[in-house]
């Protein structure tokens, strides 16, 4: 049986810290993509949410006890949190699985499979094209 540790301070803020109370409240109530970003040029994490402002609020606290070591190790190197609002949590998936294909930020997991809408014994669905619109094309569109 895991012992949690005995505390004589709360865990570290490293995100309410860098940006404040008032950053996590402003935040939107909606389903959206969310990315963490270091101090240099590019994306340590990309990430979707259903609910932008409660799932980064999660973050806020670097409890040691709750968050694996690469998610405190992530919260630390963060500089800067940017988001893109998009119109349904399926556009936001769609959004995040484009943007970690791209992106290979280093945070995400490498090798990450989504599930798909076929099996490896079927045949492969149409490829997909990239939109100007965050929603995914419907099914069969594009080659």
């Amino acid at each position: 049986m895991a012992s949690r540790q005995l505390r004589f301070w709360p865990p570290p803020r490293p995100l309410e810290e860098r940006f404040g109370a008032a950053f996590f409240k402003n935040l939107p109530a909606a389903p959206g993509v969310y990315f963490f970003c270091g101090e240099g040029p590019g994306v340590l994490y990309v990430g979707s949410a259903a609910n932008l402002r409660r799932r980064l609020t999660a973050y806020r606290a670097a409890d040691p006890d709750r968050l694996p070591r690469r998610m405190l190790r992530l919260l630390q190197q963060v500089r800067r949190i940017e988001w893109d609002v998009c119109s349904s949590v399926a556009a936001a998936r769609f959004r995040e699985e484009m943007l970690i294909c791209v992106l290979a930020p280093k945070f995400n997991r490498a090798g990450k499979v989504w599930p798909r809408e076929w099996t490896p014994n079927a045949p492969r669905p149409p490829r997909r094209t990239t939109t100007a619109s965050d929603d995914p094309p419907p099914n069969g569109a594009g080659h």
